[in-house]
């Protein structure tokens, strides 16, 4: 038997310490750790986590030691990244894990080299596009510790399967990153830590080798380990037992494994099972207001930021990669297991919170200069008027509303297109200001300067990803439907009615099968006696519901291309909740939303305020589907997974003395959806990243809109029993007392989700258009009114990023199958007056050299045909 010993620390940047307090450790540690492998020939090995942000962390005060680390690095005793920062595998976009291993490699190999392992000791579960990420940076070996049970293998490695075919070969941890952290100078209890891995462990080794993880949370290097070694080698030779121990690294044991094992098992999809050890199946519903901060700021970047940037750098101005990597930093900085699955401190939440800040800040002065300078490159007709420009930052073609807010003299004027014809809109909202009172005033007295600022919404048809020119033309009018979106108390499209009902629900009829879906957006509230790990109900709860409720209805806005009407319920709740029940005394809260749809749009867009008065509950909205259906599927990091509406284990976790209790309540991104191929029913979000299924073969899908605690570890638990996870110390931010926002839609359809472009339609949801009127004529002016620079004809396939090549000059243009089916043939062009090459890359940006003879391309066009289930493409064009 070989046992390899892993010499590692697993290091939490933030969690029941703030960054800063941890960093006094780790400054103390990596010195300790420097000066080990310098005076220890010896200890040939010690792993960093994973991770190359406790690099530049440590550099920052210790930049004198580069070179030191460097020189370990390249002597192969020192094993830095992939990753920037441990991430939580579920929240974070797709994007994310690709950034997060993009700038983990750029910092490593800085150093020297990545390990090329995807190590994950300590996320909370395991995504099903892992492999497929990792497979994209070269990567062809995984390790991790949570999600996977007996269920699924027996054995400790395995095949890792992605939706698309991807593979990695996969260890996982039975007992944990820690198996061998108490090795000592002590032979005897070395040897009882030997004994006890072979005995809980024996049964599971594919092959005979087996890894004693000889580290922990924040823990320093233990010393004496080459001596440990070397004393149990020679205790192994004198009672003749065939054992071998090393200090080694995770390949040496891929490597040593895979030369004795053969057949191994194949497993595919996402690993969430807290049989052996947790993964908090319910963690998504902590602090959603930061998890809504994190959205926010992820779709800035990837759906505005790059693209908009990019567009303004094949118009001839800079892309400032740097400061925008650096608004990804703090980003990603926040994507570690613990701190976007809040479960730690509020010192740490509001550096977190900061952290957001600072990102939006970066981001969103830069879309505002990018944009400026992008529209000075643009030639304009103003014989048509003042132009408003409109961007769609996605691939295809599409219809939608667009919002600007225009500042003109007049009160009064038309939309046209370029060509001429006149475009129907809708005000919002208009006042009269004074431009002078946004203006600094310098010696002298502004003179004032009035005019009408006025927001409006109006149809928008772009063809791809580019721009488009409308003029606005003042002093003129334009006729407009005289029909109105919402009639005694129904609003009404072409693609459905929806009634306002007098509980506040929503009951809609889509009308093209007829099909009627009822209490739709009714909300529940229960107590919350769990902690910031996990939702737990009290022993006695007290559930409330707004289906006997009468709430305040009004029309807001009523017009030809939208109407918005306002439901205010006023409920009262318990104060407070425990593990055995709710208090008996109670408090108001309000629940308000705003209901809007649009003519033109095939979706119910919901704005939900809570005004949240009381600690430790969960409030949500309810969809009755009314379908019959075994299975839903809901968005992942690209594309869609598909998930069961009924866990058998919700019967047998108590009996089994599972860690915690599995139902059906799961991640997303952007959506979840059931259909019964006849019908469907798909609820959007924007930052609402959990859903339950409730009802089991007739879902009813619960969306999180707020759940409260204020502690970060309790014990006892209903839905976890026995030990608390963390520390028991209060979190009163993580109650949430206070007025908080949240987005989402329902989208009513018939046939299949596929046939819907339901994956087309929630990107859609999730970036608008943007619209920018244009107020000064440009002297640098030089380019058509209108482009189109990529476009795709698959409206199964999505954009998730476009950007500047990191090591050139090109853009990088990734694209993805949004669904889980294979996709015959997918067809995409570039416009020939901006590119005539294009080239297949890999996630990390290097150009893929192993031709696919599915894929063509030419100077301006790609066919690519048997698009697998969730594939990812990225395509590197240039001119």
């Amino acid at each position: 038997m070989n046992f390899h010993v892993i010499s590692h620390t697993h290091w939490d940047r933030e969690w029941h310490q703030t960054y800063q307090q941890y960093r006094v450790k780790l400054v103390r540690f990596m010195d300790e750790l420097i000066q080990l492998l310098d005076n220890s020939p010896k200890y040939t090995s010690f792993m960093l986590d994973g991770q190359t942000i406790v690099l530049e962390d440590y550099l920052e005060i210790k930049p004198n030691q580069r070179e030191s680390i460097a020189r370990l690095v390249r002597e192969g005793r020192l094993l830095i990244g992939p990753w920037y920062i441990q991430p939580d595998e579920f929240i974070p976009s797709g994007e994310s894990l690709i950034r997060n291993l993009l700038i983990g490699q750029q910092i490593a190999n800085e150093f020297g080299m990545a390990m090329k392992i995807g190590y994950l000791p300590d996320s909370f579960g395991q995504a099903a596009q892992i492999p497929q990420v990792l497979n994209g940076f070269g990567i062809h070996h995984a390790l991790f510790w949570r999600g996977i049970t007996n269920e699924e293998t027996e054995k400790t490695e395995f095949w890792w399967e992605g939706p698309d075919g991807s593979k990695v070969f996969t260890t996982h941890l039975p007992l944990g990153y820690g198996n061998g952290r108490m090795l000592s100078a002590n032979l005897d209890q070395n040897l009882k830590i030997i004994d006890d891995n072979m005995n809980d462990l024996n049964k599971m080794l594919t092959s005979p080798n087996l890894l004693l993880m000889c580290g922990f949370d924040q823990r320093s290097a233990v010393k004496e380990l080459p001596e440990i070694v070397e004393e149990l080698n020679r205790h192994f030779s004198s009672q003749g037992l065939d054992y071998s121990i090393k200090i080694s690294q995770l390949m040496d044991y891929f490597t040593a494994v895979k030369k004795e094992t053969e057949n191994l098992e194949t497993i595919a999809g996402e690993f969430r099972k807290g049989k052996n050890m947790r993964v908090h199946v319910s963690i998504a519903s902590t602090r959603l207001d930061l998890k809504k901060e994190n959205f926010e700021v992820q779709n800035l970047y990837e759906k505005y930021l790059e693209p908009l940037n990019s567009m303004s750098l094949l118009l001839g101005n800079s892309y400032d990669n740097a400061i925008i990597n650096k608004g990804w930093k703090y980003t990603l900085q926040n994507h570690a297991h613990d701190s976007i699955c809040n479960v730690c401190t509020d010192a740490t939440h509001k550096e977190m919170e900061l952290r957001y800040q600072f990102a939006k800040q970066i981001g969103q002065t830069l879309q505002n200069d990018t944009t400026a300078d992008l529209i000075d490159k643009i030639q304009f007709d103003y014989n048509k008027g003042n132009p408003l420009v409109v961007f769609n930052t996605l691939g295809h073609k599409r219809s939608n509303i667009a919002d600007a807010v225009l500042q003109l003299k007049s009160k009064h004027f038309a939309i046209t297109d370029s060509a001429g014809n006149h475009v129907p809109y809708q005000i919002v909202e208009t006042k009269q200001e004074n431009l002078n009172d946004k203006q600094i005033e310098i010696g002298v007295k502004n003179e004032d300067h009035f005019v009408w600022t006025t927001h409006i919404k109006f149809l928008a048809e772009m063809n791809g990803f580019g721009y488009k020119t409308f003029y606005l033309k003042e002093n003129e009018s334009t006729e407009h439907d005289s029909s109105l979106v919402y009639q005694d108390g129904v609003f009404s499209n072409d693609y459905f009615q929806a009634e306002v009902q007098p509980n506040g629900s929503l009951t809609v009829t889509e009308h093209s099968t007829g099909r009627i879906f009822s209490s739709l957006n009714v909300f529940e509230e229960g107590g919350n006696a769990g902690d910031e790990y996990d939702f737990s109900p009290p022993r006695e709860d007290e559930i409330i519901t707004t289906k006997d409720s009468a709430p305040e209805i009004s029309v807001v806005h009523n017009g030809p291309v939208f109407a918005t009407v306002r439901i205010v319920h006023t409920l009262h709740f318990p104060v407070d909740s425990d593990v055995n029940g709710r208090s008996k005394e109670f408090r108001v809260s309000t629940i308000e939303s705003f209901v809007t749809v649009n003519r033109h749009g095939d979706r119910i867009d919901i704005r939900t305020v809570i005004d949240n008065t009381v600690k430790n509950h969960r409030i949500r909205a309810l969809f009755e589907t009314g379908l019959k259906a075994g299975t839903h599927i809901a968005d992942q990091q690209f594309g869609t997974i598909r998930r069961d509406n009924v866990l058998p284990q919700v019967e047998y976790w108590e009996g089994e003395n599972w860690e915690e209790k599995y139902y059906p309540i799961y991640p997303q991104q952007k959506f979840v959806d059931v259909s019964d191929e006849k019908n469907g029913l798909s609820i959007f979000n924007k930052g609402l990243p959990q859903y339950e299924i409730l009802s089991g073969q007739q879902p009813t899908i619960a969306l999180t809109l707020l759940c409260g605690t204020d502690y970060m570890g309790n014990q006892d638990l209903v839905d976890r029993p026995g030990r608390r996870s963390g520390l028991h110390v209060e979190t009163p931010d993580s109650s949430l007392i206070g007025k908080y926002e949240m987005e989402y839609s329902i989208v009513p359809y018939s046939g299949g989700s596929t046939r819907a472009e339901i994956g087309r339609k929630s990107n859609e949801y999730v970036a608008p258009l943007l619209a920018i009127p244009v107020y000064h004529q440009s002297e640098t002016a030089m380019v058509k009114d209108q482009n189109e620079f990529f476009k795709i004809d698959n409206p199964h396939m999505a954009i998730s990023a476009v950007k500047k090549c990191e090591n050139d000059d090109s853009i990088i243009v990734r694209i993805y199958n949004t669904t889980d089916q294979v996709l015959p043939l997918v067809k995409a062009s570039v416009n020939p007056e901006f590119f005539n090459k294009i080239e297949l890359v890999d996630l990390n940006e290097i150009l893929i050299s192993e031709a696919d003879e599915r894929i063509q391309l030419n100077h301006n066009e790609i066919e690519i045909n048997d698009v697998a289930s969730n594939e990812i493409f990225t395509l590197k064009i240039s001119k």
